[in-house]
Order: C-alpha cells, then structure tokens, then sequence
C-alpha cells in the first residue's frame, strides 16, 4: 500500500487563484504587506505596477470554501507608495468561491491589459 500526501493547503485559496490568473497570462505570486500584515496575491503589470488581491480579512490562505468575498487594488506604485491607488474589484462572495474568482478574474485581467497599454 502507497502512502498518500495530501497537502491541506493544496485547496487555498491563493493558489486556485494564480493557477486561474496564470491560466489568463497573467503573473502572479504570493505576497504579504508587511505593515497591515495583509497575505495577498499579487498581480505583476508590465511597467512595475502591480495589483494587490485578498479576502475582507486581509488573507488568501483560507480554504476555498471559506471564501467570503475578494478585493483587488490596482497600485501603479507597487509597494513604493499607496499613491493613486484604485480598487478594481469588490465582492460579497456572492455565489461562492467559483464564481466571484471567475468576475475578479475577469476585472483583474482587464485592468492589467487596460494599464500595461498606458504610458508611465
């Protein structure tokens, strides 16, 4: 008999999300804002910029079916500044983890084409 590993995390909620966006060309990694202590998944833009995913509570690493909803910021500085800062998505969790990821999928693969065509 063969011992299985199953990872717990495995089912997170960060890493369903960039296996998504990655899916839509877009880079992303985890990261974390150290001064808020926020765990995020962060969206690479050409240029430098970037846009900052998490959940209300500031986390990514919950189980996908805890999800109570995304936010996104789109942060033309990246961790530089908070300077012109803007929210690109806002969700409820309505409907649950599959589709409120597909609408921000949707917003964050928009912004990222919108704002990597903008000259810095």
């Amino acid at each position: 008999m063969t011992d299985v590993h199953i990872d717990p995390h495995a089912d997170a909620m960060a890493d369903r999300l960039i296996r998504t966006l990655e899916a839509h060309g877009l880079k992303a990694r985890t990261g974390i804002d150290f001064p808020t202590s926020t765990d995020m998944v962060v969206v690479d833009i050409e240029g430098g910029s970037e846009i900052w995913i998490a959940d209300h509570a500031g986390r990514t690493d919950n189980p996908a079916g805890a999800h109570t909803g995304w936010v996104a910021i789109y942060r033309p500085h990246a961790g530089l500044s908070d300077e012109g800062e803007a929210e690109v998505y806002r969700s409820e969790g309505a409907g649950g983890f599959s589709r409120d990821t597909a609408a921000l999928v949707a917003a964050v693969v928009q912004c990222a084409a919108a704002r990597s065509l903008t000259p810095a």
